[in-house]
């Protein structure tokens, strides 16, 4: 398997290195990126490609690929993609795959022409141990009709100070926080929900990471990465960034359920996690300390799991990287594919609903989405 990649960071040459690991077959071979900040993690691992193009379209002119690895900054996504497709070639793109409405549209009517299974993409959550054993409860029908659900996704200093210095750091090039960090958990609430959201409503801001705030110790914490490469700054407390850094989003989907969501990127004891109410019984977890139980309505426990702390034994997104990849690389080269959890479409309406959750915190209103899927599923069949 011969693949190229656009946009050589840290995270496509983990994403890389989990598959060749799996696919002995599987070669990184070229790659198009001025200032690859995966190198160092490639070259630890021996698998720095030799071959440097200065454009897609060259890599993709002289080189047979089975598949392209799309790790570019968020806003580069679709254009990368148009060319990709265009070339013919199978795509693995990392989420979140555009930054605004009208790049979804355009996705969209790109897949209606080339084939959603063209595209496959990096929603790691739905490929976790504690997606596959919900899917099961529900399956079973042990939850019984979902009815709300309270969910979070926080993340330790270090973490804020990074997304506080790196590209991400600006809603133009990232598409904003809740896009970039939280369109995993969106996508799995979809999942657990099993539809779409019809009205969402949102506030947030940025009071963490200002400098009245700065702490008056050691700033290591903050800064802990020597990150470089393409727009990364130094400054923490008084960047130039238009992220927020906390928010809370309310959902109510069409089938009458409803989510509570809250992010806040400064949390000295991170965690990640949601309880899900059905008619039947609930299920709670967090992704970060690795627990997930099950109750059914009489409070009998009928599951009670321990997939191990994401600072532990368990790591890539707690053990789901390597699940991914697993999956990702049997549907590609097994004779008899397997259907992946997650596929491009749920990608574009994480993202969708993303995008629309921000409406709401800038304007102070309800969004209602009606519009909206009606104009995605009319772009979709066009």
């Amino acid at each position: 398997m011969k693949i190229g990649a656009v946009g050589l960071g840290n995270r496509i040459a983990h994403v890389y290195h989990e598959l060749s690991q799996i696919n002995k077959e599987a070669k990184l071979v070229a790659y198009v990126d001025p200032l690859p900040i995966g190198k160092e993690y490639a070259e630890k691992n021996n698998f720095f490609p030799t071959k440097q193009y200065a454009s897609l379209k060259e890599m993709l002119k002289n080189e047979s690929l089975d598949l392209l690895m799309i790790g570019s900054p968020n806003h580069l996504h679709l254009d990368h993609i148009k060319v990709g497709l265009n070339a013919g070639v199978r795509i693995f793109a990392e989420k979140p795959i555009v930054v605004n409405e009208n790049q979804s549209y355009e996705l969209v009517q790109l897949l209606a022409e080339f084939g959603e299974d063209q595209v496959l993409v990096g929603l790691v959550l739905r490929y976790s141990k504690h997606a596959r054993s919900l899917r099961e409860l529900i399956n079973k029908n042990v939850l019984g009709n979902i009815v709300s659900v309270e969910a979070s996704e926080h993340i330790m200093p270090w973490h804020g100070g990074f997304f506080m210095r790196n590209w991400r750091r600006k809603e133009e090039f990232s598409g904003g926080f809740m896009l970039e960090k939280c369109c995993h958990d969106i996508d799995f609430y979809n999942m657990i929900v099993g539809c779409r959201p019809l009205r969402v409503a949102s506030f947030g801001g940025r009071h963490s990471f200002i400098p009245s705030n700065q702490p008056i110790y050691n700033l290591d914490e903050f800064s802990r990465y020597n990150l470089h490469g393409w727009e990364t700054k130094d400054k923490v407390f008084d960047s130039d960034a238009d992220i927020v850094d906390h928010q809370v989003a309310i959902l109510e989907y069409e089938n009458g359920a409803t989510l509570a969501f809250h992010t806040n990127m400064r949390v000295p004891d991170e965690f990640r996690r949601f309880a899900v109410i059905g008619t039947n019984g609930m299920v709670e977890g967090d992704f970060v300390r690795g627990y997930l139980k099950a109750h059914d309505q009489e409070n009998n426990l009928v599951l009670d799991e321990d997939y191990g702390a994401a600072f532990g034994a368990s790591k890539g997104h707690y053990g789901a990287d390597n699940l991914m990849l697993k999956d990702i690389n049997q549907h590609l080269t097994n004779l008899e594919k397997i259907n992946l959890p997650v596929g491009v479409k749920d990608c574009i309406e994480a993202g969708i609903i993303a995008m629309k959750i921000d409406e709401s915190r800038k304007t102070g209103k309800i969004v209602d989405l009606t519009n909206t899927w009606q104009k995605l599923d009319l772009n979709m069949k066009n």
